[in-house]
């Protein structure tokens, strides 16, 4: 364990690097940063700290609920007081000054006086359609599957990856039903869940596709697409942001441009300019056949490898051999020294639709197991997503 000293040279350090605008040394930065206060921390305050940490999320929910952040938020920056926020929302005063403590701490909002507060950046995603669905998908479903963890590990219940009768997830044990089937019967948490995957999706685009190496081939005509084939079909691609944007980036290149989901999924959006929307459950035959690129982003972390090797081999079966590519776009874990968000997710995985997420060796494992073999991949950038390429097994 370094010194404090130690360590504020090393925050300084990265302070400089990330200037550079680097997303990598921008992630060093909140790294040192933890270990700053890792630091500085005794073993009490770090305890204190964690167990503590769920009521921050929990108040940020009720504040939600209640329509006090979005009220913050309409005010664009100016401050407004708990008295005038309890008369615009119809909430308590005095509950509105208790939540806000906590609130404000984590500076979703500014305090800007004895019970006063103004809106920030934070303040603007919250609020906004995806950031509410993502408060609500983790708070309401989370906190009441992960309450019930210790529960089911006393009734000998708890299994990773249930495929035996009787053996469920923890959502199901929770909730009475698998992750996606209870979205059918509940219509907030679906267009919740669905508002917040559409702005996860929108963070970033399909930068591996500037370094495709069959790009400028593709662009020439000098691959194999026939008139009418498929050059990229997104498979669970949620509402399409991510065909969208990989559209609006190679609108040059020949082929159609496919977006599978749930029929369910596409019954509030409209498909993206120039994408074709096919409902497709991808458990079952894969209806585009010989697409130049099946691409997945997030899908595979959802499954267990026996459902992920359904998955995949439904695509290979529609693959031509000579030149599909699968792009899987996921986290792909270190032996060691996991990015918090990605061990977060792994078992956030594990309790709401028994998934995971995997290392390099596990995906090669997969991969091949479907009849696959990975090409290339292309590591993941400060925290985020890496992306991987297989084709068809030769041989």
């Amino acid at each position: 364990m370094s010194t404090v000293s130690e360590a504020v040279q090393r925050v300084q350090a990265a302070v400089t690097e990330d200037a550079s605008g680097d997303p990598v040394a921008h992630t060093k930065l909140l790294k040192e940063i933890n270990l700053l206060r890792d630091a500085a921390e005794t073993p009490a305050d770090r305890l204190m700290r964690m167990r503590f940490h769920y009521l921050e999320n929990l108040c940020n929910r009720v504040a939600i609920e209640l329509g006090v952040l979005q009220a913050i938020a309409a005010k664009k920056g100016r401050s407004v007081t708990a008295a005038e926020l309890a008369e615009q929302t119809g909430a308590d005063e005095v509950f509105i000054v208790r939540i806000m403590r906590l609130v404000s701490y984590t500076r979703v909002v500014d305090e800007t006086g004895p019970a006063a507060y103004a809106s920030n950046a934070t303040t603007e995603l919250i609020t906004s359609a995806g950031g509410i669905g993502g408060e609500k998908h983790h708070t309401d479903l989370g906190f009441t599957t992960g309450s019930r963890l210790i529960e089911m590990i006393r009734k000998g219940k708890l299994c990773q990856f249930p495929d035996k009768p009787g053996e469920v997830s923890p959502f199901e044990f929770a909730y009475g039903s698998p992750l996606f089937e209870y979205f059918q019967h509940d219509k907030e948490q679906k267009e919740a869940f669905d508002d917040y995957m559409a702005i996860r999706r929108s963070v970033t685009a399909p930068q591996w596709f500037e370094t495709y190496p069959a790009r400028e081939e593709l662009k020439a005509n000098k691959l194999k697409i026939d008139k009418g084939a498929a050059l990229i079909v997104d498979v669970g691609g949620g509402i399409g942001h991510e065909v969208a944007k990989f559209r609006e980036k190679h609108s040059d290149l020949p082929g159609r441009f496919v977006l599978e989901d749930l029929l369910q999924t596409f019954e509030k959006a409209t498909a993206p300019e120039g994408v074709e929307v096919i409902p497709h459950d991808f458990f079952k035959e894969q209806p585009v056949k010989g697409a130049r690129i099946y691409y997945l982003r997030q899908v595979m972390h959802d499954w267990s490898d026996k459902n992920c090797n359904l998955i995949l081999s439904n695509i290979v079966k529609a693959m031509d051999p000579d030149y599909s590519h699968i792009l899987i776009d996921d986290y792909i874990l270190p032996d060691t020294g996991a990015d918090r968000r990605a061990a977060a997710l792994d078992f956030l995985m594990f309790m709401y639709a028994s998934g995971m997420e995997r290392s390099s060796q596990q995906w090669y494992t997969l991969l091949e197991s479907a009849g696959l073999e990975i090409v290339k991949i292309w590591p993941a950038k400060a925290g985020l997503e890496g992306v991987i390429e297989a084709r068809v097994k030769s041989g």
